[in-house]
């Protein structure tokens, strides 16, 4: 017995010095502490103060604000002279792909400021985070953007946001809240605080944050589940021509649009009866903006590249707010050989690059400048 029981002893041992060992490798390699958290209203957010250095696609390194977004510090209480725009957005918003100053919305405020007149001055605070859809971003607004006091509340609509905004063929469904329709009437939907994958990411998270081991066996984890849950959707969604760009489906007909529609439309109007302008910018993809991508899809019939915008601008014209597509700059810019404007990923496209951030803040930047309206309140 005493020898079984120093056989298990040098076996804990050793396996936990070959735990260290590997520990401290992954660490000289660079790979990174976790800089997410849980969090109950938006599923999770990022660590205030924590370091990142993002080398998965493209390259940025640095910290996270003291209000936990990946921005300059801003402080809520608004300095007299300055006019306020909010953004709110998901990974493109976020833009881990870039150094900070690169990023559209740091972009938009230096060209904003430095045509500036008098002393009025610009300050563009965004509250960014991997995979929000617009349920989140609403709820964003709600507990921390108001606190800014924005002029204008800008979101930045990516298309993938349908399907994210939608619960039954989201693959996060587990681990964010969602606009529900229950008799006609938007609900929110938080049961995601009560499953599984929550509960146990909200157990593991402080492990996350002390181990480079744990964090990356728990992003293999996640991403191996949501390559399983990817498989488990419908068939309908792996097709040659996605519903955003179907030209046979009429829009009012695809779930994912209508639920969009009608959380957008809630957004607007709290953002108007809060005294704020609200306006949305649409994010195009790859095969409706690169002129060779887009050259290949269009021998579809069936597809049709202006098909969100449109739905998304006569949602803005009956709701009172204004839809701004990005995507004819990125298609000029492609046209003129501007080069690549995204990050090259899995040999595809994924996020934009430097020169992507800088199309879409010059398109933004010629929206602000396009008359005082679309500046006030």
């Amino acid at each position: 017995m005493r020898r079984v029981l120093q056989n298990l002893l040098v076996l804990v041992v050793s396996s936990l010095l070959c735990l260290a060992a590997l520990e401290g490798i992954l660490r000289l390699r660079h790979v990174d502490l976790s800089f997410g958290m849980p969090d109950r209203t938006i599923g999770f957010r990022l660590r205030p103060h924590a370091r990142y250095r993002w080398t998965d696609e493209g390259f940025s390194e640095g910290r996270i604000n003291a209000a936990g977004w990946r921005d300059r510090d801003y402080a809520e209480a608004k300095p007299a002279g300055i006019t306020r725009i909010l953004f709110l957005g998901d990974s493109y918003t976020e833009a881990l792909q870039v150094p900070l100053d690169s990023t559209f919305h740091k972009r938009l405020e230096r060209d904003l400021n430095a045509r500036a007149s008098g002393a009025r001055r610009y300050e563009v605070p965004a509250l960014g985070r991997s995979g929000m859809g617009t349920t989140e971003e609403y709820l964003t607004y709600e507990k921390w953007g108001a606190r800014y006091d924005p002029d204008v509340v800008a979101v930045l609509f990516v298309l993938n946001d349908f399907t994210d905004n939608t619960r039954e063929i989201d693959t996060h469904r587990d681990i964010r809240p969602y606009f529900v329709e229950r008799d006609s009437a938007l609900v929110l939907d938080t049961s995601f605080v009560d499953s599984r994958a929550f509960r146990a990411r909200s157990r593991i998270d402080a492990l996350k944050a002390h181990s480079s081991l744990i964090a990356l066996a728990t992003k293999t984890w996640n991403d191996l589940q949501a390559r399983r849950a990817l498989a488990q959707l419908p068939a309908a969604r792996d097709t040659a021509v996605s519903f955003e760009f179907d030209a046979r489906l009429a829009p009012d007909s695809i779930p994912a649009f209508r639920i969009t529609a009608k959380v957008l439309a809630r957004f607007a109007r709290q953002v108007h009866a809060d005294g704020r302008r609200f306006v949305v910018f649409v994010s195009g993809e790859a095969r409706q903006e690169d002129r060779a991508m887009l050259a290949r899809a269009l021998q579809s019939p069936h597809f049709d590249p202006e098909k969100p915008q449109r739905f998304l601008e006569s949602l803005g014209a009956r709701e009172g707010f204004d839809v701004v597509p990005l995507t004819p700059g990125f298609r000029a810019a492609s046209a003129a050989g501007a080069g690549p404007l995204w990050c090259s990923l899995h040999g595809s496209f994924g996020h934009w690059n430097s020169s992507g951030h800088a199309v879409a803040a010059e398109e933004m930047e010629a929206y602000f400048r396009s008359g005082p309206a679309a500046l006030e309140r």
